[in-house]
C-alpha cells in the first residue's frame, strides 16, 4: 500500500510493507508493517536521499498497516520540517 501527500511543497511518499515472522530465528521481530518514507520536491521524481524505514517506538514492526502509513506521514512532514529549516539557516 502506497500513499502520496503533499507537504509545504514537497512531495511524501509512504510505502507500507508486510515484515513477515522469522519462524526459525527467535530474536526476529514479530510479523507486521513498516513504513518506507521518500521525500521528493514538489511532483518531480528527485529523491532528496534514500528511503527511510521505520518501525514503532521500541523498534518493532507495527501492528496495524494504517499505523504505520500515518507513522510514515509524520516523520516524512519532520523531515521536510528539518529540510526547510536547514535551508532557512543558511
Amino acid at each position: 500500500m502506497t500513499s502520496l501527500y503533499t507537504y509545504r511543497g514537497y512531495t511524501i511518499e509512504v510505502r507500507c510493507e508486510h515484515q513477515p515472522a522469522e519462524a526459525a530465528d527467535m530474536a526476529a521481530p514479530a510479523p507486521g508493517y513498516v513504513a518506507v518514507v521518500q521525500v521528493r520536491a514538489g511532483h518531480t521524481s528527485s529523491i532528496f536521499f534514500s528511503p527511510v524505514r521505520l518501525a514503532d517506538d521500541r523498534g518493532q514492526p507495527f501492528a496495524d498497516s494504517l499505523d504505520a502509513l500515518s507513522a510514515g506521514r509524520t516523520a516524512g512532514e519532520i523531515i521536510v520540517d528539518d529540510l526547510l529549516s536547514s535551508a532557512g539557516s543558511h
